[in-house]
């Protein structure tokens, strides 16, 4: 019996730690996924094509496909040119879950986009928000019509009904 009781208390403790490990590690294959895009717009150079196909968001709601690649490269085009400095080797980046993140002055999103948002800074500055879905860039796109305001995602190549 005294092995039963401990073999009670330890199957759920495995369980709940099982759990939060699995958790942990979809969190940093998230966070590798989006360093990985920033590297490659930014430091590897990679063509927009190649950008496109390998991270962009390809669900079933988007528009016609060769719409909503222009679409992102279009952002893509964007980023390089007013993100300029994110190229120097110097000024490494840093990638955080919104919901982790440790840059205080963070801009406000809906609370059920949260966990799948990700900030970008350089010395503590932000520098953008990336919102993911289903492991693939969603959008890149926000806006917030106040200082004080929740701040939305676009997602720039969604079918308008």
């Amino acid at each position: 019996m005294h092995i039963n009781k401990k073999l009670k208390l330890a199957i759920p403790l495995f369980l709940v730690y099982s759990l939060f490990t699995y958790c942990q590690n979809i969190e940093i294959k998230k966070q590798d996924f989006v360093m990985s895009f920033f590297e490659d717009v930014f430091i590897n150079n990679k063509s927009l094509e190649v950008i496109s196909s390998q991270y962009r968001y390809k669900g079933s709601e988007i528009k016609s496909d060769e719409e909503a690649n222009d679409m992102f490269k279009q952002y893509i085009i964007y980023l390089r040119t007013e993100k300029k400095h994110l190229s120097d080797k110097k000024a490494p980046f840093k990638i955080e879950p919104y919901n982790n993140s440790s840059i205080e002055d963070l801009w406000l999103f809906e609370s059920k986009q949260r966990e799948n948002i990700f900030v970008i800074s350089v010395n503590g500055k932000v520098e953008s928000y990336l919102l993911l879905k289903d492991e693939k860039i969603f959008s890149l796109l926000y806006f917030r019509k106040g200082r004080d305001s929740i701040a939305h995602f676009i997602p720039y190549y969604i079918k308008q009904e």
